[in-house]
């Protein structure tokens, strides 16, 4: 119970994570017109990139759609070979005024009984915390492992522009990103991963949309104080796709983990697909 609860941490973790950076730490300048990408450096691409997520995030446009999401994490034993799959499918949806995930199935089949009255306390729970918190005038943060692509975050990396690319016929900038050196944020647990990741991205030349990343955690760190486990390694990368002028989402990910739980080891692929989506509401 303990490996399975872990493994959700982290793709929870992952589902939301765009990490991208201000150039050295630095605060970005959003003010930057046109004429200064005749030579973009790593640091002014993000600037644009990191203003239009903000402006997508104010505008409030996810909550005009809805998301079907299928999931599969495969088990794998020391040889490399798969030895159980687990898949799952949720429905991504606003409620309260935020992005709330559902399950509906696992493995193919309708929630049993149990199942069901989990996801429905969940969603009971999840109502209740978000009115609480709106009638106080505070954010609702449902899941403190959450990650947004903001200047909070990438203040921790150096970036670099290192190329062009081509994804699904867009043309892409390509930056990598990496931790800087010295104290670095550990606020959260999720901390812990973000300072050991480095990686590249991904950002359309037409809108600064992320389009995809890629990461890899370079350095091992122990969970609940290393008394249960410790997260070894970690691969990943994303694809993103623009589903509105102005909205772009999640296609798919795929990540590889190990970790130690006590003194076994267990290996971890997770895919997760964005299958269907339709609008709802206007913005």
């Amino acid at each position: 119970m303990m490996t399975r609860r872990f493994v959700c941490t982290v793709t929870s973790i992952v589902i939301l994570a765009i990490p991208a950076a201000a150039a050295h730490g630095q605060t970005a300048d959003v003010s930057s017109s046109p004429s200064d990408l005749a030579s973009p450096t790593g640091h002014t691409i993000l600037n644009h990139a990191i203003e239009r997520a903000s402006i997508q995030d104010d505008s409030g446009i996810e909550l005009a759609f809805e998301y079907i999401v299928e999931s599969a994490v495969e088990s794998i034993n020391g040889d490399g070979v798969v030895t159980e799959t687990e898949t799952a499918r949720h429905r991504r949806y606003p409620l309260e005024g935020l992005l709330y995930d559902e399950l509906i199935e696992r493995d193919g089949r309708p929630l049993e009984e149990d199942d069901a009255r989990k996801e429905k306390e969940k969603k009971s729970k999840f109502v209740r915390e978000a009115r609480a918190h709106a009638a106080r005038g505070e954010p609702y943060e449902p899941d403190e492992m959450n990650v947004r692509f903001d200047r909070k975050l990438m203040g921790r990396y150096n970036t670099r522009l290192v190329g062009t690319d081509m994804i699904r016929g867009l043309t892409c900038w390509v930056l990598s990103f990496e931790p800087r050196n010295g104290r670095l944020p550990d606020n959260r647990r999720i901390d812990k991963a973000l300072n050991r990741s480095a990686g590249r991205l991904w950002i359309a030349q037409d809108d600064f949309g992320v389009a995809r990343i890629s990461f890899e955690m370079q350095r091992p760190f122990r969970y609940l104080w290393g008394l249960i486990a410790t997260l070894r390694h970690v691969t990943g990368h994303f694809d993103f796709e623009r589903l509105d002028a102005n909205l772009w989402v999640p296609t798919s990910f795929d990540l590889e983990l190990d970790l130690r739980v006590f003194f076994r080891r267990i290996r971890r692929h997770i895919r997760q697909n964005w299958v269907e989506h339709r609008q709802i509401g206007t913005f």
